[in-house]
């Protein structure tokens, strides 16, 4: 279910049974004492709250379902507010119990003292005494000494667009950072122009002798860019490594999804960038959403190649997704077959294959599957690997999504767990303890769907029963784990 409706649930249902707001800020062991005998002031002590924790995402054209941006806007949700933050479900923070401690986790989340200044201010009414204070300006790039930045955009406008029936457009841009020597890629921070119609962005290294055929492909289209559904379309490499050579280090400089970040690497690592290397700025727009003009843009700072950095590489743990109708559902799509001829006939013959590719690499069967029945893929690692950075993908059925190191055995470590799986809220994890693994020990990604939620409808789900398989598009699906890593 969609977080807002999650949220919006959660405040109506405690608000329908009565319960007052001086019981929920007494609820929780020793909060009730936190809590200030006088109403917080708003501009001085709630403001400053929202701004920092709330404002990023409640604001005209964010992912929240609703603005913060002025002191009326807030005040007249004090009650939801108080009702979602006392719950627990505001701010969002996705991972579970289960997963480990995180950089910048603190940040992320409310301390006591805010929780409970916020539900003060409620229980007393929600009053303003002032107007809220500006929108905090975005955090400025964190450059280091030695380092440089450079700014990446779309060569123009955009317009979204697909053939009669397809709800996805993925284009391809690119983009020359005309860099004469070697450098690395120590954060990026990716700036959709239209996020309501964004579904993902992924920078992809293009190597000086792939330029050529990106430029091929650029200048051959009619529009800006060229499409380019489950990758950028150009040959990798001389083509003699293995599908899994290619996901243990898939060519990924930075990637952003709605809530995800631009945080920077871990200290001593970066992306390389060779001298004469090119990046393709690939940009899912989910045409669910309409087909709002997009110019996307990515600021990324570089260190020398003197910095000799550990070379950070992104590792993709994809497993099938093999989703049948519910017992209670008919409709022609329902049939596995059908489905597959539907998808080659939204993304071409290619996305055909790669149902079947991935049971083959994860020694899957797709017969008899369970709706909502697990989705897993173990990969064994071949050499010394250092685990920097986990996340996980999934679309709008997920319901959870966790990655583990060595699951079964004494030395079992939980890297990522998404209990609750909240397609607008995605983000990537950078380890507050990096972890170190050998040759042969597994990783793994686990994911559950609900097919149960395509039945309730709404948030961008249609309701047309369908057999249900990994696809591009935001109404397909996927179960990705993904994880930074360096080697040796």
């Amino acid at each position: 279910m969609h977080r807002a409706t999650q949220i919006m649930g959660a405040a109506a249902v405690i608000l329908a049974l009565g319960i007052p707001l001086a019981a929920l800020a007494g609820s929780r062991g020793g909060e009730s004492s936190a809590a200030p005998s006088a109403s917080p002031s708003f501009t001085r002590e709630v403001a400053p709250i929202i701004q920092q924790k709330c404002a990023g995402c409640h604001q005209i054209g964010g992912i929240a379902p609703v603005a913060f941006d002025t002191a009326k806007q807030i005040s007249s949700r004090s009650t939801m507010i108080a009702a979602t933050v006392q719950a627990g479900l505001m701010p969002p923070w996705p991972p579970g119990a289960r997963s480990p401690s995180y950089v910048g986790e603190q940040e992320r989340r409310l301390s006591t003292a805010e929780r409970a200044t916020l539900l003060a201010w409620a229980r007393a009414g929600g009053q303003i005494d002032g107007p809220a204070r500006k929108p905090l300006p975005p955090k400025p790039v964190q450059v280091a000494p030695g380092e440089s930045v450079l700014t990446l955009r779309m060569p123009s406008t955009y317009k979204p667009r697909a053939a009669k029936g397809v709800t996805d457009d993925y284009r391809c841009f690119l983009l020359d950072p005309k860099r004469s020597g070697h450098s690395f890629v120590t954060s990026a921070r990716i700036e959709p122009g239209a996020a309501k119609v964004v579904h993902h962005v992924i920078l992809f290294r293009v190597s000086r002798s792939q330029v050529a055929d990106a430029k091929r492909l650029d200048t051959g289209a009619s529009e800006l860019g060229w499409s380019c559904f489950g990758g950028t379309g150009l040959p990798s490499g001389d083509g003699s490594g293995s599908i899994q050579d290619s996901l243990n280090d898939a060519n990924w400089v930075a990637a952003w999804a709605p809530g995800w970040g631009g945080n920077r690497l871990p200290r001593g690592t970066g992306v390389p960038l060779p001298a004469g290397s090119q990046i393709v700025m690939q940009v899912h727009y989910n045409l669910l959403n309409g087909r709002t003009p997009d110019r996307s843009r990515a600021v990324l700072t570089l260190a020398p190649a003197a910095a000799k950095l550990t070379a950070l590489q992104t590792m993709l743990l994809p497993a099938p997704v093999e989703i049948p109708c519910a017992q209670s559902e008919r409709g022609r799509l329902c049939g596995r077959n059908e489905a597959l001829f539907d998808l080659t006939g939204k993304y071409g013959s290619q996305a055909a294959f790669v149902p079947a590719g991935l049971l083959i690499l994860c020694r899957g069967s797709a017969a008899n599957p369970r709706a909502g029945a697990v989705s897993t893929c173990d990969r064994r690692l071949t050499q010394p690997t250092t685990i920097h950075v986990a996340a996980g993908h999934m679309h709008l059925l997920g319901a959870s999504i966790r990655v583990e190191l060595n699951p079964g055995t004494p030395r079992a470590q939980v890297l990522l767990d998404i209990p609750r799986w909240d397609f607008h809220w995605q983000n990537a994890y950078t380890l507050a303890r990096e972890v170190e693994a050998d040759p042969g020990d597994v990783v793994r990604v686990t994911c559950r769907h609900d097919v149960h939620k395509r039945m309730h409808g709404g948030h961008g789900i249609p309701k047309t029963p369908r057999y249900v398989l990994w696809g591009e598009g935001t109404t397909d699906e996927m179960c990705l784990g993904i994880l930074q890593v360096t080697s040796g």
